[in-house]
């Protein structure tokens, strides 16, 4: 049977799925999400199946370009290519199809990144435009037995965090880490600390343990807020590690407190960007 490339709208989302988990198992970290796991995904980072595309053979999904949007912009979630299907120009075709898509849709910009480790198709990406925009460092921690913080930490909902997000945190987070897409979540577990009612930092967690946010108010840095934001967020979603995934390695000191409590260091990313 030909290979059609076309856009992801009814296309079964186990077919996704499945084409996602060939073509990242031999990613430098495996991402190897459950179909819940990977719905959320592409819930929480607004997922468009009309801008999206793949090459599709009537039975399975051979590579794909998963694209979410947020205002003028446009977010590649994910590609890839099944193992055995690499070598065959589809990733190009469906680059393509997608990029004329996001530009008929009136989108003036394509944000995704690339591992920096990934020289070859960071070259390609260049030739096509885009620009290194950040470098992003991720790491995962153990969660210790830290001292307890004076303030009072408590479970909210992300609607009485966010209209204090911009004067709490020093860095702006990767796209999928947003504002907007933390919103978007569907099963983010958000713990805020306060002193005398005052909202003093916050962090945002995926049920798997990837922090969405992290963040404590200047004045109230190095007094063990953020070891107790870190202690009750993995508490909450009953998880020993939590991994912080696209810290900007400018943010020097989210990363010196990140390194201070035992985490390591896992991949660096480049934050591409191409303009329209």
């Amino acid at each position: 049977m030909s290979i059609e490339i076309r856009n992801a709208r009814d296309i079964d989302p186990q077919a996704l799925h499945a084409a996602m988990l060939d073509a990242f198992s031999d990613y430098d970290i495996p991402l190897q999400p459950t179909l819940d796991q990977f719905m959320g995904m592409l819930t929480q980072r607004q997922f468009d199946p009309a801008l999206s595309s793949i090459a599709f053979d009537g039975k399975q999904v051979l590579a794909f370009w998963f694209i979410g949007t947020h205002d003028h912009r446009a977010h590649l979630i994910a590609s890839g290519t099944r193992i055995a299907d690499r070598g065959k120009g589809l990733a190009k075709q469906i680059a393509a199809r997608s990029e004329a898509e996001i530009i008929k849709a009136g989108f003036k910009l394509l944000q995704f990144e690339c591992l920096t480790s990934n020289q070859r198709a960071l070259g390609l990406y260049q030739k096509q435009g885009h620009e290194i925009h950040r470098e992003f460092d991720c790491f995962v921690m153990e969660i210790g037995d830290w001292a307890e913080s004076e303030c009072e930490i408590k479970k909210v909902d992300w609607a009485t965090i966010a209209p204090h997000t911009e004067a709490l945190r020093d860095v702006m987070p990767s796209w999928q880490n947003e504002d907007f897409a933390v919103a978007a979540a569907p099963d983010a577990t958000c713990i805020a600390a306060f002193q005398a009612e005052q909202l003093i930092g916050y962090i945002a967690v995926a049920p798997s343990g990837a922090i969405y946010q992290l963040a404590v108010t200047k004045n109230h840095r190095r007094k063990h807020v953020g070891r107790a934001l870190l202690h009750n967020a993995a508490t909450a979603i009953n998880k020993p590690k939590l991994a912080f995934i696209n810290i900007d390695t400018s943010d020097a000191e989210t990363i010196s407190f990140l390194t201070h409590l035992g985490a390591q260091k896992t991949v660096s990313q480049y934050e591409l960007i191409k303009r329209f």
